[in-house]
């Protein structure tokens, strides 16, 4: 195939599991970018995507909070660019999420307006908000909040086998009515069932004249699945869960062995 574009990953593709951007990594994307479309699809909340985005050179419209939200670089510092694309999770999701979250006493979280909220400042949050290099906005009650619907709600639940409940709870809870997955293991997260990255990068290559078969996508997580699989060419890294990689037409090696690097250098995409 003739690769037109990237599309890249952030936590634990492109940064390793310390937020660290690999030098190689960054001169390689940036280079790239020079040539081809590189388009960054992410969990992470728009604001505190962004700055990475910046460090890649990344220089097409964002891919964030799992492909709810495509939004346009900022074309000055402070600002937010535009929003392209936009699919909430709904109130009634939303909110049986959250009352059951409360009731099995885990971390819950909502957004809006590019702020993150929460009821309490526990552990989890300031885990969470650490990784993602924003603040948390507490609030007394989320479900007023969440009445106009969010990006993506997350439970954040440190112990492994805690966050594995939560996942099958959350999703046979949910039935249907949203989808449940996961960017790292603590991390379960909450969007509209509409919603992934493949179909918001091809809303991106739709604006190019492309398709996401003409595309080379890397990835790690159960949450860049559908990404892989819509890509002309898969990546998966190689500390990947089984089910990812199984995705994948290749592996890479991790973040801190600049992967990502080796992959589009193997591609002459450099």
């Amino acid at each position: 195939m003739s690769i037109r574009a990237v599309v890249l990953d952030l936590d634990g593709t492109c940064l390793d599991d310390r937020q660290r951007l690999h030098p190689r990594i960054r001169e390689t994307v940036n280079a790239v970018a020079t040539r081809l479309p590189v388009i960054v699809a992410t969990g992470r909340m728009y604001v505190s995507a962004i700055p990475w985005v910046g460090l890649l050179g990344a220089n097409q419209p964002l891919v964030c909070y799992e492909g709810a939200v495509v939004r346009e670089l900022p074309d000055a510092a402070e600002s937010l660019g535009p929003v392209l694309r936009q699919e909430l999770l709904g109130r009634d999701p939303a909110i049986r999420a959250l009352r059951l979250a409360r009731a099995r006493n885990w971390h819950f979280q909502g957004y809006v307006d590019e702020k993150l909220l929460s009821e309490s400042l526990r552990p989890e949050a300031e885990h969470y908000a650490r990784i993602a290099g924003v603040p948390i906005t507490l609030v007394d009650d989320l479900e007023s909040l969440l009445a106009g619907g969010t990006p993506k709600a997350v439970c954040v639940v440190i112990d492994p086998e805690d966050a594995a409940r939560c996942l099958q709870e959350m999703s046979a809870h949910l039935d249907g009515s949203a989808r449940v997955t996961q960017s790292r293991t603590e991390y379960v997260e909450i969007v509209s069932p509409m919603v992934n990255k493949a179909s918001a990068c091809e809303f991106v290559c739709a604006r190019l004249g492309l398709t996401m078969k003409d595309v080379v996508a890397i990835g790690d997580a159960p949450n860049d699945i559908e990404m892989l699989d819509a890509a002309g060419y898969a990546v998966a890294v190689s500390t990947a869960r089984a089910d990812v990689i199984a995705h994948a037409d290749a592996t890479c090696a991790p973040p801190q062995d600049a992967g990502v690097a080796d992959v589009l250098a193997a591609l002459d995409l450099v």
